[in-house]
């Protein structure tokens, strides 16, 4: 059975802080691929991407081509309705089949907010969830979580937290970086760096 990490996200821009732990993820969790897929429309931050989501995606597609079994899925930016996560996983579960097992990969910083995810029973038992680690983040008090999932999921879950650097690097601070003229190589890959540069992304001072 091929097994494949979800990792969702503004992805504004995809950065290097985004990618090391996924790498770590990957080889942690024995994935076959892993999708990275940026959100068209933010369920939690409504209109609030810097850049539009095809230049997202294409920044996705750019970092995934560095790493070949890294891939970046517009199964989010092409659809008309919110960015629910329960959403995206029926979406790919159609377009994939039954054969492959999801691994769906969740930030620590969003664990204490998880149980108010739209019809977070059926995440659970769409995808094995896995956590990845968040400069500063701690899981905090699950008891909600575990009342709408089982504490055997919940600790399951918990057990599969994955070992790895936490990159203090946010896309925020990218952003801010390139307002003020200062450099982004090495925080973001290469190709990235050069297609904000060419589309002149993030040039206006963010307020």
């Amino acid at each position: 059975m091929q097994r494949i990490g979800i990792l969702g996200g503004t992805f504004d821009p995809i950065h290097l802080g985004h990618l090391i732990p996924a790498f770590y993820a990957f080889n942690h969790l024995c994935l076959d691929r892993l999708l990275l897929i940026p959100s068209a429309a933010p369920v939690h931050r409504p209109n609030h991407t810097a850049a539009p989501p095809a230049d997202r995606l294409h920044m996705c597609r750019l970092a995934a081509a560095v790493i070949p079994p890294f891939d970046a899925s517009d199964a989010e930016v092409h659809r008309a309705d919110p960015s629910y996560t329960v959403l995206t996983l029926r979406h790919l579960r159609d377009s994939l089949g039954d054969g492959p097992e999801f691994i769906l990969l969740i930030g620590e910083d969003n664990l204490p907010t998880l149980y108010s995810w739209l019809e977070v029973e059926a995440i659970f038992r769409l995808a094995t969830v896995a956590v990845m680690p968040r400069p500063g983040a701690e899981a905090g008090d699950l008891a909600d979580l575990r009342a709408a999932v089982g504490d055997e999921a919940v600790d399951a879950m918990l057990g599969r937290r994955v070992p790895g650097p936490e990159v203090p690097l946010s896309a925020s601070e990218i952003r801010r970086r390139v307002a003020s003229g200062e450099s982004i190589r090495g925080l973001v890959p290469a190709d990235v760096a050069d297609f904000i540069a060419e589309k002149g992304l993030y040039r206006r001072r963010p307020e």
